[in-house]
């Protein structure tokens, strides 16, 4: 679920509400107006559909990225075993305790 902003809320402004009422004779300047509202609304529609494409292919490619990444580590981790020299148990300990994690608290 998307979180409200600013732009969300209805305000007088937002909602055309007025404190008197319409004069008569300005519903040319009401419809030119909503005309402009509307076609703002329309050129930010095109553009969130330019920007969601746009993400689409990103993502595509990230995937496909992601895929080809995790296809070469599953092949390094087959032949892995394989190639790896053999150690001695004090050598494996001390690579063992190199990476060894602690908690810490703040």
């Amino acid at each position: 679920m998307r979180s409200k902003g600013l732009s969300d809320l209805r305000t007088a402004t937002t909602s055309r509400i007025h404190a008197k009422p319409p004069q008569k004779g300005t519903e040319y300047l009401n419809l030119y107006l909503l005309d402009k509202e509307a076609q703002r609304l329309v050129e930010e529609l095109a553009g969130l559909e330019h920007r969601r494409k746009r993400i689409q292919s990103h993502l595509a490619e990230i995937r496909k990225t992601m895929a080809q990444v995790e296809g070469g580590a599953q092949h390094d981790r087959i032949l892995a075993p394989q190639s790896a020299p053999l150690r001695s148990s004090s050598e494996q300990h001390h690579q063992h305790l190199q990476w060894k994690k602690l908690a810490v608290d703040y």
